[in-house]
Parts: C-alpha cells; structure tokens; sequence
C-alpha cells in the first residue's frame, strides 16, 4: 500500500474513536441521554397513545369500510343505547408475549401491548391498538350498519386478572338480545404465541336480520414504532391471499383507497415496518376481502410526513341455517419469520421477500438460508453485528472462487496496459485495426476481458437477497453492536449521527480497494464517484446492511493484499535463482 492509502486508513480508524468529541467540538450533536428504564409489571391503565388520532380521519378511514347500504333494524339502536348506560369493565391477561386488556363494551381487545418490544425513542412497550377507540376485531353486519362491537357484552371469567405462564386460558363474552338474539364470542390465548382463536357464535339471527354477509375487521390502524417515521409509514400497507394470489392492497388515488375483493380468501394483513395484523378463517375460506387508506400530511417531533391509516376486514358468508358459528386466528404482533410461519406458512410473504415480479422467486432461495442461518449464529454469537460479521467472511470464502478470478484478471489487465496504450496510439485512426489487435493481446496472454465481470453475476441476486432480508427483518431491531451502535436496524436520521461512521468507512473502503485495483487511468474518476453514490445509497439503510457490506469490502481489499503479495513473490522467484 501507499503512503496515501494508508493515510486514508489512519484516519477512517480516528474517525470511528473520536466522533462523539468531534461532532460536540463543532456544537452539531448534544451528549445523548440514557432512555428511561424498561418496565415488565403489568399495568391495568391503558398508556397514553404517542400519536394523536384525527378524528376527521377516523371517522373517514371508517366510513369508507362500508360497502353496502341497508335500513338498520330498530333493535340497534336500543342496544347501543343500553351500551352507553352500562359501565366498561375490563379483564387484563398477561402471557409471556404480550399483555391485553379486554372489556364487556364490545367484548374484545382494547389494548395489546407487546412485552418483548419497545418503541425506538424510549422504553415503552408497542400498543397494537395505539387509539384505543374501539374494541378489535369488530364484528360487522348488513354493510356495517350493525356493529356487533357496540354491544354490551357479559364475560364469563369472573377474575380480574389472569397471568398466563404455560398451556392457554379461555375468555368468553356472552350479548343477550331481548328478541332472543344472542352473540358469544370466545377466546382462547396461549401463554408463548402472538396468535388467539377466535369463535363467533350467533344463535337467531333472523330475528336482527344477520342472514346475510357479515365482515370481521380491524379497523384500528397501527402506529408508527420507528425513528425514521417516513420510512415506517411508507411500509404500511394492507394485503391478503386470495385464492392462490398474493394481492398487495395500496392502490391509492387522491390519496384514499376503498376496495372490495369478493373471491375465496385466505387472510387479510395490515403491516407497518416490522409488526403486523393478520385475520385468517379457520372453519372456512373467507368470501372476500375488504380494505381501506387514508393519506395525510402529519407532524411529529418536527417532522412532516406523509402519513398512512390503514383498515383490513374478511367477508364472510353465514351458513344456511339458523345457528351461525365461525372460526378465526388473530395474529397480532412482530413480522417474525419463524413465527409467521408457525401460524400459516403462506402468512410469511407479509414480510415482502421474495415477491418482487419475475424474479422475486430467485432472490427468495437466498433470502430463506440466509432468515434461517441468522438467528442460529445468534444462539451462539449473541450479538447481531459479530454475526453479521462471521457471516460476511462466510459469503466472502464461498465466493472467493470467483472473486480470485476477478482479481487475477484485473491484475492481468493492469500489466497490460502499457502494451495496449501503445496499440492505441499505433491504431488511434483505425478502431477495427485497434479491437484486433487489442483481442489478439488477449489471446496470447490468456485473458479473458469479460472474467473481471462475470463472477459478479452469480452474485447479485445474493446480494438483492441481502438487501431485502436485512431491509426487512426483526432479527436486527434493536439489535445492539458496540459503542454508539445500538440497533442495527436503522440508517444515520443526519450527518451528524454516528450511524453515519459506517457508511464513510463502508465508502472508505471503497475508495482503496477500487484505487488498488483500478486498470485504466481514463477511469480515474470513477474511484472517487463510486464510494459517494454508493454512500448515497447507503445512506438510510439499515446499518446490518451497511455493516456487512464494509466487512465484505474489508475481506476483498485483505484478499487483493494477499494476492498482491503473492503474485511479487512469484515475480521475485525468477531474479533469486
């Protein structure tokens, strides 16, 4: 290496020391300050939600939900009258996931925190039902004219209370209609899954007039968890699997979608960056799908953003007969692959691996080893950047094959170059004469100048792979590395966050290994461009990403050290003898 190469070096490594003194001398960063402690106790009060909901847009997001128009039977508006006279009353169940609290106004969740995760800018564990504004699921019919959730509901649990450590417990909540309608709901929670069963039994329902479509829908939309908002509210949307067609729900105009799909389905999802609802029948296919979104400017912490709500609901057809009882599964909670998996192995393209037209199929058989390998290394690394770190010199021995040829023929090519500016400049009036001559070189040498580029293509839809795993898993969340670097999920919010340390020292990198092996001196330039667009694109992206790729750059400028080294010792060999 050079005195100026390894200049570069000395002072990326005084960079990553002593940026924290640096950006303080220059007054652009404050000393940061320790969030406030995790609590793992229950609690019975329902946390104040972080974003104010806009009623206006509630009230719009919910009314686009409505597909059909029906007369409402009066017996409704006796119920709901009777609703707002009866006291709530809540029962609070804890299980090793999660912590719900349940209330008889609508007999289903009106909060579902989850204990394992926190919101990025301070302890607080995520609220599923961040407004708080209506018990979830909602059970709808006639067009959503009769909301079941308005009911008054009796539960069967007489305590209060309930820790769940092992096996299940179930919660039953029970309306009894003075014309002899009645709807029971049970549910069952299991101690170590973000999944619950839900059964909907309706006896009578004739006599409100319930014979016809009825829908179930989440109409709570999820709240942002995440420092870069802008990039969690764009990861917002809804999809579902009807028939056997993945089909992406988001198809806005004017910044308002409403959509109504009839057709067998097999779930219905509403996703942010990495959490999720999923509603999936289990006595039977859903008869359609339904979603709806509203767009909006909204501020937050100083920050505008385009702004995401979403609504999800299954469609339902009542069976013939005079009884009405379904089934479901509820998912709530992190978009886990393993977990998903256990749930529904069709549920797991919530994650969006692999789905990408034409070629998402090519990209998912590296992106699924590469789910599966993460979390393993982690039982015996605990610590997601060394993992990524092991990882990366695992990808750089098994392509090391084909990179070797790359190196050995830009090597080739650069002890070439002095012969071809010759046949240049003899040729510089004769490009035919030039390209001849220039693949006659070639041919004595042995060189072929496509093998510089052609390793290379094996290798893209891994790294594609690498892109859309690190993009979009929860394995990295919060995942601590060292110093400063305390979630490798997220990219630099500034110039002044010190996440932005590995980009420059990915774009450092860079810089060397392209100077060490660069061929051409017309193409000086690009040594400088290339790690500034590749910093640029960087920029934002999940540090795991970023990592990777700078220790994947580091393994390929040790492996052209190596190699340089190597090839003088050979070259020497000769003048000793």
């Amino acid at each position: 290496m050079d005195k100026r190469t390894i200049i570069v070096i000395i002072l990326l490594g005084a960079l990553v020391i002593f940026w924290f003194p640096i950006m303080q001398g220059l007054g652009l960063m404050e000393k940061r300050q320790a969030p406030p402690p995790t609590t793992s106790q229950p609690t019975e009060q329902v946390e104040p939600i972080h974003d104010t909901p806009e009623p206006e847009l509630d009230q719009q997001l919910s009314e686009t939900m409505a597909t059909e128009t029906e007369t409402t039977p009066q017996i409704r508006q006796a119920s709901i009258d009777t609703a707002t006279q009866v006291p709530e009353d809540t029962i609070f169940i804890e299980t090793n996931v999660f912590q719900v609290v349940m209330s008889n106004h609508g007999g289903a969740p009106i909060s579902i925190k989850l204990k394992d995760y926190q919101y990025a800018w301070d302890s607080s564990r995520i609220e599923m039902l961040p407004d708080n504004k209506m018990a979830s699921p909602e059970i709808k019919f006639n067009g959503g004219q009769i909301n079941a959730n308005k009911f008054v509901y009796t539960p069967s649990r007489p305590d209060r209370k309930r820790l769940i450590t092992s096996g299940s417990v179930d919660v039953t909540y029970t309306y009894n209609d003075n014309s002899g309608t009645s709807v029971v709901k049970r549910y069952r929670f299991y101690a170590d899954r973000y999944d619950f069963d839900l059964i909907v039994e309706v006896k009578n329902p004739e006599n409100l007039n319930l014979n016809r479509k009825y829908s179930l829908e989440w109409n709570n939309k999820l709240g942002p968890t995440e420092l870069y908002l802008q990039d969690d509210y764009n990861s917002m949307w809804a999809m579902a699997m009807e028939g056997n067609e993945r089909v992406k729900l988001d198809d806005y105009k004017d910044n308002m979608f409403s959509r109504m799909d009839d057709g067998v389905t097999s779930w219905i999802a509403s996703r942010s960056k990495y959490f999720s609802v999923i509603l999936l029948p289990r006595s039977r296919s859903a008869a359609g799908a339904k979603a709806s979104g509203i767009k909006f400017e909204h501020f937050a912490d100083n920050q505008k953003v385009n702004a995401r709500k979403l609504a999800i609901g299954l469609v339902m057809e009542p069976p013939r007969d005079s009884a009405m009882v379904d089934s479901f599964t509820v998912y709530v909670g992190p978009m886990d692959y393993e977990l998903l998996k256990e749930v529904n192995s069709d549920v797991v393209d919530v994650i969006d691996i692999g789905t990408t037209p034409f070629v998402g199929w090519i990209i998912k058989i590296f992106a699924i080893p590469i789910i599966w390998l993460l979390p393993r290394m982690y039982a015996v690394i605990p610590n997601y950047g060394f993992v990524i770190i092991i990882f990366s010199l695992i990808i750089k021995l098994i392509t090391w094959p084909l990179t070797k040829k790359t190196v050995r023929s830009m090597a080739a090519m650069k002890d070439l170059q002095p012969k071809m500016e010759e046949l240049k400049q003899k040729h510089k009036n004769n490009p035919q004469a030039l390209n001849r001559e220039m693949m006659k070189l070639y041919k004595e040498m042995g060189i072929n100048p496509l093998s510089g580029c052609l390793p290379y293509l094996p290798q893209m839809p891994l790294f594609f792979a690498l892109f859309a795993v690190f993009r979009s898993t929860i394995l990295l969340r919060q995942a601590p590395f060292i110093l400063w670097w305390n979630d490798l999920s997220r990219g630099a919010l500034s110039f002044t966050d010190p996440y932005i340390i590995l980009v420059i020292l990915m774009a450092g990198l860079m810089f060397v290994q392209q100077k060490m092996t660069m061929t051409d001196p017309k193409n000086k330039a690009l040594i400088y461009v290339m790690p500034l667009m590749m910093g640029f694109f960087f920029y934002k992206a999940s540090a795991g990403l970023v990592l990777y790729w700078t220790c994947f750059s580091l393994f390929s400028f040790l492996e052209q050290v190596l190699f340089k080294k190597s090839r003088s010792a050979e070259k020497a060999v000769p003048a000793v003898k």
